[in-house]
């Protein structure tokens, strides 16, 4: 019984592999869903191995992109840096949960509802409340841990362990739009009547070409049962050039300023830097490394998506427009070992 089990495992691989399916089931895997088992005893012991040794690698990679360009912590005060840095942290933006020791910096769009979820419950709020849909979860969590001003907020972040996720810029930029700005009439319960009203309408006005037409159907992406946009949305390419000609550091949003601006990691030395490509493992580890894991498990909330997105999206942009916004995100590719090289191939020949 037990050789026909495996001979039709062995079959089912094979015809996965044969149609292509298999980069679509290794993403189930490594992303999964709540119900996933934790790995056990050895496998634990080898992934927490293996998820220290990355996390020095990226702790590492900060350090020396900070000493590179100069930066925070690093600064010499007689050279020259060609970014301009936060001299400080935005306290307001952390979560400092004093009593778990553990302050996170929530990179909107890049794992953040997972971590304030997480946040909720280690500050014992309970499921059934953050799962109840009468009030954002990020509202409850600001209930849950209010802020902390200065000196306050120095001390607590010095003294506490300090957790960062990180996301590919490009991914976590195109997630903003298509969540924030792309249609106004879905969503507007989660803010996309008001991104409209504040950005998209103005993007609109400033860069919208007199011989406009709107993206093919191949450059875009249309979800069932959702109302489609009411034509007065911007672009993914319109976005794209209101961020590249735009100050982000003084007129920016939160979903799509640069990591380095927002949480500083220049100036705090973070202690764990997770990544949405790896969270699973990453919440893993995180959780056992602080000794949570009695408390809270790994979980991934707003999952799911199509796995072309960016190359559906990207084909609106021509490749001058792509070098020019990595060059906007350079520090944050930098500093966190990542690489804009599959994009310039999406683009299109300007």
């Amino acid at each position: 019984m037990f050789r026909n089990h495996r001979k039709l495992i062995v079959q089912i691989l094979r015809y996965v592999i044969s149609c292509g399916l298999i980069f679509f089931v290794v993403k189930f895997l490594l992303v999964g869903d709540e119900s996933r088992p934790i790995p056990k005893l050895n496998d634990l012991k080898k992934l927490m191995i293996e998820a220290e040794n990355e996390n020095s690698k990226r702790l590492l990679s900060v350090k020396n992109t900070c000493k590179k360009y100069n930066l925070g912590i690093y600064k010499e005060i007689k050279k020259i840096s060609p970014f301009k840095h936060p001299p400080a942290p935005q306290y307001s933006v952390f979560y400092i949960a004093r009593s778990r020791d553990l302050s996170y910096c929530p990179i909107y769009k890049a794992g953040s509802t997972t971590w304030i979820y997480n946040l909720c419950l280690l500050m014992n709020v309970t499921e059934e409340e953050l799962n109840s849909g009468k009030e954002q979860i990020s509202t409850i969590a600001r209930r849950a841990i209010p802020e902390l001003e200065f000196p306050e907020a120095d001390e607590a972040l010095r003294t506490t362990k300090k957790l960062l996720v990180v996301r590919h810029p490009f991914e976590r930029l195109l997630s903003a739009y298509r969540d924030k700005l792309e249609n106004s009439v879905a969503g507007r319960e989660h803010g996309t009547l008001h991104f409209y009203r504040k950005y998209g309408c103005k993007i609109v006005e400033k860069y919208r070409e007199k011989n406009f037409t709107r993206p093919r159907d191949d450059q875009v992406i249309r979800t069932k049962d959702i109302p489609p946009p009411a034509g007065i949305e911007p672009t993914f390419r319109e976005f794209v050039q209101y961020v590249i000609h735009t100050d982000l550091a003084n007129y920016g949003d939160d979903h799509w300023m640069p990591y380095y601006l927002f949480c500083a990691p220049c100036v705090v030395d973070y202690d764990i830097i997770g990544k949405v490509e790896t969270l699973w493992r990453d919440q893993i580890y995180t959780i056992h490394k602080l000794g949570l894991q009695k408390v809270i498990k790994p979980r991934w909330r707003h999952g799911g998506g199509y796995s072309n997105t960016s190359k559906i999206y990207f084909s609106q942009l021509n490749r001058d427009m792509v070098e020019k916004m990595y060059e906007k995100f350079k520090l944050d590719f930098e500093l966190f070992d990542y690489s804009p090289d599959d994009y310039y191939q999406y683009a299109f020949s300007a």
